[in-house]
């Protein structure tokens, strides 16, 4: 169930927190939402609500409206002198990180000033410095905004320049800041307050340590990966060597076994045609022996003829 809440906490599923308060730091709806509305004790960014005051032609671009050439030079020269007057004003109270102005022309949020510190002690400063003070005859009513990651506010298809809701957007349409204006005022901020450049440079450094520590632990890692992977493949190795070893030992002894086996049927077989070679010989050795014994048995039983012809001759 918590892990649920959890997940759901700040979206539309979610049914007690508006999820626009908390993305944009505005609802349409106001003060008669029916979801909660968390303002935030302590932010770095805070909000000036409705302090730009957009004029007609700057309304009817923010509506689609295209304009000539002149009228849209004259809003833009008009956005400029005012950005660059808060950003060099609200610069006094602490380093500015971000500072954009809403072009959205729901009453919710038309003309809301989002400027966004470093720190929050330097928001605290801003909001107890701008209170009870006026701009173009207008009460600043400055506030904490729950507003910290401005991509995550600001609609993509304005950027993307295709949003068919046009200025009436519950998201963010960011007015638009050329690069080098930018740079401009950035440059005049750390020349008018030169102890902001000391803390930019000591906060660069431990982002660099930071960095270097990290990069040293992902190269520790990758070493360890590497070694491990290393010893793993000599495992692998070792292991495919025995069992080739055990393999070539088991082949040669199937080969030595299947030798002895040959040889063995080869000295029977060897054997078996000896005796039978020896058992030729003995017949044809048997053969000529009777054959002597029949003539000298014949030789004797002629003489035994010869001998009873003689005795019976002599008798006569």
């Amino acid at each position: 169930m918590a892990e649920k809440l959890a997940r759901i906490c700040f979206t539309e599923e979610d049914k007690v927190n508006c999820p626009f308060y908390f993305k944009i730091g505005a609802c349409r709806y106001g003060d008669k939402c029916a979801r909660l509305h968390h303002k935030p004790l302590e932010s770095q960014t805070l909000l000036l609500a409705h302090m730009y005051d957009n004029p007609p032609h700057g309304i009817a671009l923010a509506s689609g409206v295209k304009l000539p050439e002149e009228h849209l030079k004259e809003v833009i020269r008009h956005f400029e002198e005012f950005y660059e007057e808060v950003f060099l004003e609200v610069a006094q109270f602490g380093e500015i990180e971000e500072m954009h102005i809403s072009d959205n022309i729901g009453d919710h949020m038309i003309g809301n000033v989002y400027i966004k510190y470093y720190t929050e002690e330097d928001t605290a400063k801003a909001l107890n410095a701008l209170k009870g003070r006026y701009y173009a005859g207008k009460l600043i009513v400055p506030e904490y905004s729950p507003v910290t990651n401005f991509r995550e506010a600001r609609c993509r298809q304005y950027d993307e320049g295709t949003c068919s809701r046009g200025g009436y957007c519950n998201f963010m349409h960011l007015k638009y800041v050329s690069r080098s204006f930018r740079k401009s005022l950035f440059r005049q901020m750390y020349d008018e307050h030169p102890e902001y450049r000391e803390l930019r440079k000591e906060r660069e450094s431990k982002r660099s340590k930071s960095r270097s520590r990290s990069g040293s632990r992902d190269d520790r890692n990758k070493r360890r990966k590497k070694s491990r992977s290393r010893s793993r493949d000599k495992k692998h190795r070792s292991k495919r060597s025995s069992s080739r070893d055990r393999g070539d030992r088991g082949d040669r002894g199937d080969r030595g076994d299947r030798g002895d086996r040959d040889r063995k049927r080869h000295r029977s077989r060897s054997r078996s045609k000896e005796r039978s070679r020896s058992k030729d010989g003995h017949k044809k050795s048997s053969k000529p022996s009777g054959g002597r014994n029949e003539s000298e048995e014949r030789r004797a039983m002629i003489e035994r003829w010869n001998q009873e012809a003689k005795n019976q001759g002599g008798g006569n």
